[in-house]
């Protein structure tokens, strides 16, 4: 089941995803004009005049935009133990050879 407000993010990121996938493959094709779509797209993100701006650039905005809608898994780190040595052990032999 999803939380509130997850539907909302989910579409957000779903937006900015197939927007962000035009514009990879339009660069990866080298392609350098913008077709109506995608800049009408890129208008209703806030985007202003995108037909002057070069596809690289658009898609460091995209992305920029799309960083918000990640979740951030925080991964708590282990400790390690480590092992007590004891005075009676063996010591390492000579490396130094």
């Amino acid at each position: 089941m999803l939380r509130p407000g997850e539907s909302e993010r989910r579409g957000g990121l779903r937006r900015l995803d197939d927007i962000l996938e035009s514009l990879e493959q339009l660069n990866l094709h080298d392609k350098t004009e913008l077709p109506d779509h995608v800049a009408e797209a890129l208008v209703m993100l806030g985007i202003e005049q995108p037909h002057s701006i070069p596809i690289p650039q658009l898609i460091e905005r995209v992305w920029a935009m799309q960083q918000p809608y990640l979740i951030t898994i925080v991964v708590e780190r282990r400790r390690r133990r480590r092992r007590k040595v004891s005075a009676e052990s063996t010591p390492l032999p000579d490396q130094s050879r």
